[in-house]
């Protein structure tokens, strides 16, 4: 069996392999439709270690050995000698149209991508849980605006909704940009009501983090957790204790537990204090003694016992599959990427002007970690999470930066307007800057994928 490791290296490399084939391939595709000669395919730089010749270009197709991106070689007299009777099929000798489609074809394969993927998911359905409120938080948006657990949310500004976090990216976008948010939604009693969510105070570093639930102060239905033990590890503080599968806890330093929530939120908050848990035993009250562990999560100690309870099956009417017809999939599809898109963009944005926190940068070790989550899932899952990266590689390869293909339109457009080609050593200071920028993102991103598994 794959362990969790073996699942994050399986999912970033299948992620990543057909990923940078996708966006490659636009470029390959459109070059040659346009006349112009591919000198080389490849998937992963360095060393080659699948190598082919094919076509009557004798193209090489190559599986390369460092799996951190990929490239189309087109014949260029800038990289080389070119023979006079195929200077016609050079890539620099193409008009700049030519030019700028070519490279503008690798991002708008990424996107095409992600429509695809988003398009088969809704079309296959994608399992959630029905849209009942569990919980509103006290002080939060949710609360002002009168929503209240056991609500049933229909319609958020015209929009129907079937499952909870249906609309999450069309949520974070009215968020983002404090917009107020109309919600129908039907009460325990069966009365309509329509509620408006004043999202003024929502600040963009608090969204970065991704915690749209707390933002918002909606909180999904959950079943009730009794507390009786079902799983206790031998060698960890519960075990220690005495504590036993079957107990039930029903008081912690006197303190009557309702649920099992409310027992892991006293333990997590008391790590290395001893707490004196009342227990049901067959029938017979027990007091235990039990100092909760100290384990570092992010940047501050939780507690933990080492015991956990089986958590109850849903309700067969609490999950729904949301699926949708072929067109209305499309819809769906072209407004989850362009709302991916656009988010992304604004993100980007805020962070330049530091209103949101570059530690919200992944690098490959995250985007291993949930790829291999998402492979775990399911395929459905795992399709959900190559579109979503496929937007971000997509735009990121349009920023107007030397080395990306954003930058080389930038000075296709510079050429255009100025009547002729730019100096090589404009291009070669352009390419050090690009290559600079590029270099200190990686090791941003690197260095906040450590310190989060080293919390």
């Amino acid at each position: 069996m794959l362990t969790e490791i073996g699942y994050s290296v399986l999912g970033y490399v299948l992620a990543i392999g057909v990923l940078i084939a996708v966006h490659e391939f636009g470029h390959y595709i459109v070059a040659r439709g346009l006349g112009v000669k591919v000198l080389r395919f490849s998937i992963g730089f360095g060393k080659p270690l699948i190598l082919r010749r094919a076509g009557r270009d004798a193209t090489e197709y190559v599986l390369a050995a460092v799996p951190l991106g990929g490239y189309v070689k087109m014949l260029d007299e800038n990289e080389g000698e070119v023979p006079a009777a195929e200077r016609h099929r050079a890539f620099n000798r193409q008009p700049i149209w030519k030019r700028i489609a070519i490279v503008l074809a690798g991002p708008g394969f990424n996107f095409l991508f992600a429509i695809l993927a988003y398009w088969v998911v809704f079309m296959t359905g994608i399992p959630g849980l029905k849209p009942i409120i569990g919980k509103v938080a006290a002080h939060s948006p949710a609360q002002a605006a009168g929503l209240r657990a056991g609500d049933l949310i229909t319609r958020i500004n015209g929009r129907r909704v079937q499952s909870l976090g249906q609309d999450r990216l069309y949520l974070f976008q009215e968020a983002l940009e404090h917009a107020p948010v109309r919600m129908q939604v039907l009460t325990k009693g069966g009365v309509q009501r329509t509620v408006t969510l004043n999202l003024d105070g929502v600040h963009a570093r608090a969204l970065s983090k991704g915690h749209l639930s707390s933002v918002l102060g909606i909180y999904g239905w959950q079943p009730k957790l009794i507390p009786r033990i079902s799983e206790v590890m031998a060698h960890d503080p519960a075990g220690k204790a005495g504590l036993k599968v079957g107990d039930l806890v029903t008081r912690i330093n006197g303190q009557p537990m309702k649920d099992w929530a409310q027992v892991a939120h006293v333990i997590r908050r008391h790590p290395g204090e001893a707490l004196r848990f009342s227990v049901r035993r067959h029938g017979q009250k027990r007091q235990l003694i039990i100092t909760p562990k100290a384990v570092k999560v992010g940047t501050r100690n939780i507690g933990q016992i080492g015991a956990g309870i089986r958590v109850p099956t849903l309700p067969p009417g609490m999950r729904v599959m949301v699926r949708f017809g072929p067109v209305t999939a499309l819809r769906a599809a072209l407004t989850d990427t362009w709302l991916m898109s656009r988010l992304t963009v604004e993100m980007l944005g805020k962070m330049v002007l530091l209103q949101v926190s570059p530690k919200s940068i992944s690098g490959p070790i995250t985007i291993a970690r949930y790829a291999g989550y998402s492979v775990q899932v399911g395929f459905s899952s795992f399709l959900m999470f190559l579109g979503v990266i496929s937007v971000s590689l997509g735009v990121l390869n349009l920023m107007p930066v030397p080395v990306l293909d954003g930058g080389h339109v930038f000075f296709y457009l510079l050429e255009w307007v100025k009547g002729g080609p730019i100096s090589e050593q404009a291009i070669g200071w352009g390419q050090r800057v690009g290559v600079t920028l590029l270099v200190g993102l990686m090791m941003l991103a690197f260095y906040n994928d450590i310190t989060r598994i080293l919390g």
